[in-house]
């Protein structure tokens, strides 16, 4: 008979001791993920997780399962994103998920929350089982890449200036996309220590922008005004990328129907590697 956990918020439990547990459960992930302290310090703030709203299962004061989760708002969130969910392989087949879940939400519903969000990889079977019976519904396709860019073609001379404080209502506008948590505005103010946005420039005016992560490579976003596409422009922010970064890079959550942007990371060198569902739930 499989022992009863003890569910209960993750608040008080250490950046290290749930750093080693998340690389735990993640190491015969299907796509592997090792993550420092640093760099889940770094994910805790970009994506607003928050131990107090945060799942573990533990047993013997030992945590066998987690769900990190991240509030919209902070004095009166509507919606929770989950940023990782995680079983170490000694606790699996439990259904931890569905216990913690079945847990919390009515907890989740009295602090007012009304839908929870995660994202899970198309051929993890197994978790989209889990999620569904849970009562998640999918809501998009998402499509990750990853790989050193590589421009064919020949990029135009375009001013190009590092930019610590974009006006990002202004940029967003740049962009035909509805971004996931991870990569909205809000997500890339949080983490604005650790990111590098460029923008470029013709008669002074922005015209495009880049945002990469530092350490990590990975860009958050990229976007050109309507009327400058197809001028090389995103070539161009990509090339300053590669000369002031080393790679690879990687991209995620990329929405399957913007074929437009798929195109243009494909002739950029980008090689798309997994995908993704985004999956919802009102509660």
């Amino acid at each position: 008979m499989a022992e009863c956990p003890n569910i209960k918020t993750l608040q008080g439990v250490s950046i290290n001791y749930l750093c080693d547990i998340f690389n735990t459960a993640f190491s015969d992930y299907v796509v592997p993920l090792h993550l420092t302290p640093s760099i889940l310090q770094q994910k805790i703030e970009a994506e607003n997780l928050q131990l107090p709203h945060s799942i573990g299962a533990f047993f013997n004061n030992e945590l066998g399962g987690f769900i990190l989760h991240a509030p919209d708002n902070d004095k009166h969130p509507k919606i929770l994103y989950n940023g990782g969910t995680g079983v170490i392989a000694s606790h699996r087949g439990q259904r931890l998920v569905q216990q913690m879940y079945n847990k919390f939400i009515p907890v989740y519903q009295e602090r007012g929350i009304q839908q929870l969000l995660l994202e899970v990889i198309s051929t993890n079977l197994p978790a989209i089982k889990s999620y569904s019976s849970t009562g998640f519904r999918k809501l998009r396709l998402f499509q990750c890449f990853k790989g050193d860019i590589k421009l064919s073609k020949k990029v135009p001379d375009i001013n190009i200036i590092k930019n610590k404080n974009p006006d990002w209502a202004a940029l967003s506008k740049f962009s035909d996309m509805t971004p996931s948590w991870s990569n909205t505005i809000v997500s890339m103010i949080r983490e604005a220590a650790y990111i590098i946005t460029w923008e470029a420039k013709i008669d002074d005016k922005t015209v495009g922008y880049l945002t990469v992560h530092r350490d990590t490579r990975r860009i958050r976003s990229i976007g050109v005004a309507k009327e400058y596409r197809r001028q090389g422009i995103g070539n161009a922010l990509l090339k300053c990328a590669v000369e002031q970064l080393s790679g690879p890079f990687s991209i995620i959550n990329i929405d399957d129907e913007q074929k437009g942007i798929i195109t243009f990371l494909e002739q950029a060198g980008l090689t798309q590697y997994i995908s993704q569902y985004e999956m919802g739930m009102d509660i």
